[in-house]
Protein backbone atom coordinates (compact mmCIF):
# COMPACT_ATOMS: atom_id res chain seq x y z
CA UNK A 1 0.00 0.00 0.00
CA UNK A 2 1.36 3.42 -0.91
CA UNK A 3 2.39 5.66 2.02
CA UNK A 4 0.82 9.12 2.18
CA UNK A 5 2.87 12.08 3.35
CA UNK A 6 0.84 14.71 5.14
CA UNK A 7 0.95 18.10 3.54
CA UNK A 8 2.05 20.72 5.99
CA UNK A 9 2.12 24.49 5.93
CA UNK A 10 4.25 26.74 8.07
CA UNK A 11 3.46 30.42 8.25
CA UNK A 12 6.07 32.61 9.84
CA UNK A 13 5.29 36.25 10.50
CA UNK A 14 7.43 39.14 11.62
CA UNK A 15 5.66 41.97 13.37
CA UNK A 16 8.83 43.64 14.61
CA UNK A 17 10.79 44.63 11.55
CA UNK A 18 14.50 44.94 12.27
CA UNK A 19 15.70 48.41 11.52
CA UNK A 20 12.18 49.77 11.03
CA UNK A 21 11.00 50.21 14.57
CA UNK A 22 10.99 53.70 16.05
CA UNK A 23 13.87 54.11 18.45
CA UNK A 24 14.50 56.20 21.52
CA UNK A 25 17.91 57.60 20.62
CA UNK A 26 18.70 60.98 22.19
CA UNK A 27 18.30 63.93 19.87
CA UNK A 28 20.25 67.05 20.70
CA UNK A 29 21.62 70.29 19.31
CA UNK A 30 24.62 72.34 20.34
CA UNK A 31 24.79 76.10 20.01
CA UNK A 32 27.51 78.71 20.25
CA UNK A 33 26.80 81.96 22.09
CA UNK A 34 28.65 84.97 20.63
CA UNK A 35 26.52 87.46 22.60
CA UNK A 36 24.45 87.21 25.79
CA UNK A 37 23.78 90.58 27.41
CA UNK A 38 22.38 90.98 30.89
CA UNK A 39 18.71 90.09 31.05
CA UNK A 40 19.16 87.17 28.68
CA UNK A 41 19.73 83.56 29.74
CA UNK A 42 19.87 80.02 28.41
CA UNK A 43 17.70 77.98 30.84
CA UNK A 44 18.90 74.67 29.39
CA UNK A 45 22.36 75.81 28.48
CA UNK A 46 23.77 75.98 24.98
CA UNK A 47 23.71 72.20 24.68
CA UNK A 48 23.89 69.47 23.93
CA UNK A 49 20.15 69.62 24.60
CA UNK A 50 16.91 68.66 22.92
CA UNK A 51 15.37 71.98 23.99
CA UNK A 52 17.37 75.11 23.31
CA UNK A 53 15.84 78.16 24.97
CA UNK A 54 16.81 81.82 24.85
CA UNK A 55 15.01 83.80 27.56
CA UNK A 56 14.94 87.59 27.88
CA UNK A 57 13.46 89.31 30.94
CA UNK A 58 14.75 92.58 32.35
CA UNK A 59 13.85 96.03 33.52
CA UNK A 60 15.89 97.77 30.85
CA UNK A 61 17.51 101.16 31.53
CA UNK A 62 16.40 104.14 29.40
CA UNK A 63 17.60 104.24 25.80
CA UNK A 64 19.30 100.87 26.19
CA UNK A 65 19.15 97.64 24.21
CA UNK A 66 20.00 94.15 25.44
CA UNK A 67 21.07 91.69 22.77
CA UNK A 68 21.51 87.92 22.61
CA UNK A 69 22.13 85.47 19.85
CA UNK A 70 23.01 81.82 19.42
CA UNK A 71 24.81 80.74 16.26
CA UNK A 72 25.78 78.46 14.74
CA UNK A 73 23.49 75.68 15.93
CA UNK A 74 24.30 72.09 15.04
CA UNK A 75 22.52 68.73 15.39
CA UNK A 76 25.08 66.70 17.31
CA UNK A 77 23.45 63.32 17.96
CA UNK A 78 20.29 61.25 18.04
CA UNK A 79 17.68 60.91 15.37
CA UNK A 80 15.97 57.83 14.02
CA UNK A 81 17.93 54.87 12.66
CA UNK A 82 19.06 57.14 9.82
CA UNK A 83 19.90 60.17 11.98
CA UNK A 84 16.79 62.14 10.98
CA UNK A 85 15.20 64.66 13.35
CA UNK A 86 12.45 67.25 13.41
CA UNK A 87 13.33 70.76 14.58
CA UNK A 88 10.61 73.14 15.79
CA UNK A 89 11.51 76.83 16.06
CA UNK A 90 9.15 79.23 17.86
CA UNK A 91 9.33 82.68 19.44
CA UNK A 92 7.33 85.13 21.53
CA UNK A 93 7.65 88.75 22.63
CA UNK A 94 5.58 90.55 25.21
CA UNK A 95 5.87 94.25 24.40
CA UNK A 96 5.09 94.78 20.74
CA UNK A 97 6.76 96.87 18.11
CA UNK A 98 10.52 97.14 18.35
CA UNK A 99 10.57 97.09 22.16
CA UNK A 100 10.94 93.29 22.27
CA UNK A 101 12.14 91.59 19.12
CA UNK A 102 13.34 88.23 17.92
CA UNK A 103 14.66 86.66 14.76
CA UNK A 104 14.50 82.98 13.85
CA UNK A 105 16.14 81.38 10.81
CA UNK A 106 16.78 84.83 9.39
CA UNK A 107 13.13 85.93 9.60
CA UNK A 108 11.76 88.71 11.81
CA UNK A 109 9.18 87.53 14.35
CA UNK A 110 8.06 84.54 12.25
CA UNK A 111 5.39 82.05 13.20
CA UNK A 112 6.34 78.49 14.20
CA UNK A 113 8.82 76.87 11.81
CA UNK A 114 9.30 73.10 11.47
CA UNK A 115 12.35 71.86 9.59
CA UNK A 116 13.63 68.41 8.83
CA UNK A 117 17.28 67.84 9.65
CA UNK A 118 19.82 65.13 10.33
CA UNK A 119 22.81 64.60 12.55
CA UNK A 120 25.65 66.96 11.52
CA UNK A 121 23.31 69.54 9.94
CA UNK A 122 23.98 73.09 11.10
CA UNK A 123 22.57 76.59 10.71
CA UNK A 124 24.34 79.91 10.94
CA UNK A 125 23.78 83.62 10.46
CA UNK A 126 23.49 86.63 12.77
CA UNK A 127 19.69 86.41 12.71
CA UNK A 128 19.49 82.66 13.21
CA UNK A 129 18.39 82.70 16.87
CA UNK A 130 18.50 86.28 18.08
CA UNK A 131 16.67 88.48 20.56
CA UNK A 132 16.64 92.18 21.42
CA UNK A 133 15.14 94.02 24.38
CA UNK A 134 14.90 97.78 23.75
CA UNK A 135 13.79 100.58 26.06
CA UNK A 136 12.89 103.57 23.95
CA UNK A 137 12.06 105.73 26.98
CA UNK A 138 14.37 108.60 27.93
CA UNK A 139 14.00 108.58 31.69
CA UNK A 140 12.27 105.43 33.02
CA UNK A 141 13.24 101.80 33.27
CA UNK A 142 10.90 99.48 31.33
CA UNK A 143 10.33 95.73 31.63
CA UNK A 144 10.95 93.92 28.38
CA UNK A 145 10.43 90.20 27.71
CA UNK A 146 11.00 87.79 24.82
CA UNK A 147 11.66 84.08 24.44
CA UNK A 148 12.90 81.80 21.70
CA UNK A 149 12.58 78.02 21.64
CA UNK A 150 14.10 75.25 19.53
CA UNK A 151 12.66 71.78 20.19
CA UNK A 152 14.30 68.71 18.65
CA UNK A 153 12.55 65.34 18.23
CA UNK A 154 13.30 62.10 16.45
CA UNK A 155 11.62 61.51 13.11
CA UNK A 156 9.06 58.68 13.23
CA UNK A 157 9.71 55.55 11.18
CA UNK A 158 7.01 53.48 9.40
CA UNK A 159 6.24 50.00 10.72
CA UNK A 160 3.88 47.25 9.59
CA UNK A 161 0.65 47.25 11.58
CA UNK A 162 0.32 43.52 10.95
CA UNK A 163 2.30 40.98 9.01
CA UNK A 164 0.90 39.92 5.64
CA UNK A 165 -0.47 36.39 5.26
CA UNK A 166 1.02 34.63 2.22
CA UNK A 167 -0.94 31.84 0.54
CA UNK A 168 -1.24 29.69 -2.59
CA UNK A 169 -3.89 27.68 -4.44
CA UNK A 170 -1.87 24.46 -4.04
CA UNK A 171 -4.65 22.71 -2.12
CA UNK A 172 -6.95 22.93 -5.15
CA UNK A 173 -4.74 20.39 -6.94
CA UNK A 174 -5.14 17.71 -4.27
CA UNK A 175 -5.93 14.47 -6.15
CA UNK A 176 -6.35 12.01 -3.28
CA UNK A 177 -8.58 11.81 -0.19
CA UNK A 178 -5.69 10.98 2.13
CA UNK A 179 -4.44 13.63 4.58
CA UNK A 180 -2.16 16.24 3.06
CA UNK A 181 -1.83 17.20 -0.58
CA UNK A 182 -1.09 14.64 -3.29
CA UNK A 183 -0.74 15.82 -6.87
CA UNK A 184 -1.18 13.44 -9.81
CA UNK A 185 1.97 13.31 -11.92
CA UNK A 186 -0.30 12.78 -14.92
CA UNK A 187 -1.33 16.43 -14.78
CA UNK A 188 2.00 17.30 -16.38
CA UNK A 189 2.05 20.72 -14.72
CA UNK A 190 -0.02 22.92 -12.43
CA UNK A 191 -0.70 26.66 -12.57
CA UNK A 192 0.32 27.66 -9.07
CA UNK A 193 -1.18 30.96 -7.96
CA UNK A 194 0.58 32.57 -5.01
CA UNK A 195 0.33 35.89 -3.22
CA UNK A 196 1.78 37.78 -0.28
CA UNK A 197 -1.41 38.97 1.36
CA UNK A 198 -2.09 42.62 2.02
CA UNK A 199 -1.35 44.69 5.10
CA UNK A 200 -0.94 48.31 6.15
CA UNK A 201 1.95 50.46 7.31
CA UNK A 202 1.80 53.02 10.10
CA UNK A 203 3.82 56.21 10.59
CA UNK A 204 3.18 58.01 13.83
CA UNK A 205 3.12 61.75 14.38
CA UNK A 206 5.55 63.62 16.63
CA UNK A 207 4.05 64.51 19.99
CA UNK A 208 4.99 66.98 22.71
CA UNK A 209 6.74 69.58 20.55
CA UNK A 210 7.19 72.64 22.77
CA UNK A 211 5.92 75.97 21.41
CA UNK A 212 6.43 79.17 23.39
CA UNK A 213 3.18 81.14 23.79
CA UNK A 214 4.02 83.49 26.66
CA UNK A 215 6.50 84.35 29.33
CA UNK A 216 7.67 80.92 30.50
CA UNK A 217 4.47 79.48 28.99
CA UNK A 218 4.51 76.62 26.50
CA UNK A 219 2.07 74.30 24.77
CA UNK A 220 2.69 70.88 23.25
CA UNK A 221 2.04 70.65 19.53
CA UNK A 222 1.56 67.48 17.49
CA UNK A 223 3.41 67.58 14.19
CA UNK A 224 3.88 65.34 11.14
CA UNK A 225 7.28 64.11 10.10
CA UNK A 226 9.22 66.65 8.03
CA UNK A 227 10.74 63.79 6.02
CA UNK A 228 9.51 61.57 3.20
CA UNK A 229 9.13 57.80 3.77
CA UNK A 230 8.40 55.11 1.19
CA UNK A 231 7.60 51.49 2.04
CA UNK A 232 7.45 48.49 -0.29
CA UNK A 233 5.91 45.01 -0.20
CA UNK A 234 6.67 42.19 -2.64
CA UNK A 235 7.14 38.44 -2.69
CA UNK A 236 9.23 35.61 -4.09
CA UNK A 237 8.35 31.98 -4.76
CA UNK A 238 10.74 29.14 -4.02
CA UNK A 239 10.39 25.51 -5.09
CA UNK A 240 12.64 23.11 -3.19
CA UNK A 241 14.70 26.07 -1.90
CA UNK A 242 15.29 27.49 -5.39
CA UNK A 243 13.83 30.91 -6.18
CA UNK A 244 11.74 30.58 -9.32
CA UNK A 245 9.61 33.72 -9.49
CA UNK A 246 9.03 37.21 -8.06
CA UNK A 247 5.92 39.34 -7.84
CA UNK A 248 5.24 42.94 -8.66
CA UNK A 249 5.73 45.48 -5.85
CA UNK A 250 3.14 47.48 -3.94
CA UNK A 251 4.18 50.65 -2.16
CA UNK A 252 3.01 53.54 -0.03
CA UNK A 253 4.48 57.02 0.30
CA UNK A 254 4.41 59.62 3.02
CA UNK A 255 5.70 62.94 1.73
CA UNK A 256 7.27 65.39 4.15
CA UNK A 257 4.62 66.92 6.44
CA UNK A 258 2.05 64.27 5.54
CA UNK A 259 -0.06 63.77 8.67
CA UNK A 260 -1.69 60.54 7.43
CA UNK A 261 -1.13 57.76 9.95
CA UNK A 262 -1.84 54.64 7.88
CA UNK A 263 -1.46 53.59 4.27
CA UNK A 264 -2.45 50.22 2.81
CA UNK A 265 -0.07 47.85 1.06
CA UNK A 266 -1.95 45.75 -1.47
CA UNK A 267 -1.36 42.04 -1.81
CA UNK A 268 0.85 41.11 -4.74
CA UNK A 269 1.59 37.77 -6.33
CA UNK A 270 2.02 35.82 -9.53
CA UNK A 271 1.20 32.56 -11.32
CA UNK A 272 3.90 29.96 -11.77
CA UNK A 273 3.68 26.95 -14.08
CA UNK A 274 5.10 24.12 -11.99
CA UNK A 275 6.31 21.31 -14.24
CA UNK A 276 5.74 17.89 -12.65
CA UNK A 277 7.61 15.82 -15.22
CA UNK A 278 11.05 16.06 -13.53
CA UNK A 279 9.70 14.52 -10.33
CA UNK A 280 9.40 10.84 -9.52
CA UNK A 281 6.39 9.25 -7.92
CA UNK A 282 6.78 9.61 -4.16
CA UNK A 283 8.86 12.79 -4.33
CA UNK A 284 8.02 15.49 -1.79
CA UNK A 285 7.98 18.99 -3.27
CA UNK A 286 8.28 22.05 -1.02
CA UNK A 287 6.72 25.34 -2.08
CA UNK A 288 7.64 28.51 -0.18
CA UNK A 289 6.28 32.05 -0.44
CA UNK A 290 8.36 34.81 1.17
CA UNK A 291 6.89 38.29 1.67
CA UNK A 292 9.48 41.07 1.84
CA UNK A 293 9.20 44.59 3.25
CA UNK A 294 11.52 47.53 2.66
CA UNK A 295 11.66 51.11 3.89
CA UNK A 296 13.41 53.96 2.10
CA UNK A 297 14.08 56.87 4.46
CA UNK A 298 14.34 60.23 2.71
CA UNK A 299 16.00 63.42 3.86
CA UNK A 300 13.14 65.92 3.72
CA UNK A 301 11.71 65.48 0.22
CA UNK A 302 15.16 65.69 -1.33
CA UNK A 303 16.87 62.29 -1.55
CA UNK A 304 17.04 58.78 -0.06
CA UNK A 305 19.21 58.99 3.03
CA UNK A 306 19.10 55.30 3.93
CA UNK A 307 17.22 52.06 3.48
CA UNK A 308 16.29 49.12 5.66
CA UNK A 309 17.21 46.64 2.96
CA UNK A 310 15.02 43.62 2.28
CA UNK A 311 13.36 42.43 5.48
CA UNK A 312 11.35 39.19 5.66
CA UNK A 313 7.85 40.11 6.83
CA UNK A 314 6.26 36.64 6.56
CA UNK A 315 6.80 33.21 5.00
CA UNK A 316 4.56 30.31 4.04
CA UNK A 317 5.83 26.77 3.40
CA UNK A 318 3.70 24.00 1.87
CA UNK A 319 4.51 20.48 0.68
CA UNK A 320 2.88 18.00 -1.65
CA UNK A 321 3.60 14.43 -2.70
CA UNK A 322 3.79 13.39 -6.35
CA UNK A 323 1.53 10.37 -6.89
CA UNK A 324 1.06 8.11 -9.94
CA UNK A 325 -1.71 8.86 -12.37
CA UNK A 326 -4.87 6.75 -11.96
CA UNK A 327 -4.19 4.64 -15.09
CA UNK A 328 -0.88 3.55 -13.62
CA UNK A 329 -2.61 2.57 -10.40
CA UNK A 330 -5.19 0.52 -12.33
CA UNK A 331 -2.45 -1.22 -14.29
CA UNK A 332 -0.57 -1.90 -11.09
CA UNK A 333 -3.72 -3.29 -9.49
CA UNK A 334 -4.48 -5.50 -12.51
CA UNK A 335 -0.94 -6.83 -12.50
CA UNK A 336 -1.12 -7.71 -8.82
CA UNK A 337 -4.42 -9.56 -9.32
CA UNK A 338 -2.96 -11.50 -12.26
CA UNK A 339 0.08 -12.54 -10.26
CA UNK A 340 -2.13 -13.68 -7.39
CA UNK A 341 -4.26 -15.83 -9.76
CA UNK A 342 -1.22 -17.41 -11.35
CA UNK A 343 0.14 -18.33 -7.93
CA UNK A 344 -3.11 -20.02 -6.98
CA UNK A 345 -3.16 -22.08 -10.20
CA UNK A 346 0.36 -23.29 -9.53
CA UNK A 347 -0.78 -24.60 -6.14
Amino acid sequence: MMMRTNQWALLTVSLTIAGLVSNTFAQRVQGSVPQLDSGWSLPNGAGPTNWLRLRGDQSVPPRTARHARVEPIRVVDGGDAYGRVSTYWTGWEGNGGDRSEYWILGAYKPGPQQLGAKVSDSWSGSNLFRGRLWNEQYFSFQTRRAQLSLWVANAPVPVLQASPTPNTNLATFDDAPAPGIQVDKGRGSIALDWWTGGTSAFRDRIYGNKRVVGHDAFVDDTLPSPHRDVVFLWGVLEVNSVQVQTSATSSATWNAFDSTLTYGLASVGNTYTLDLTPYNVGDIVTVKVIAYFKHDAWYRNDYVLGTSGNVVAATLEQQFEVIPEPASLIALGTGLVGLLGLRRRKR
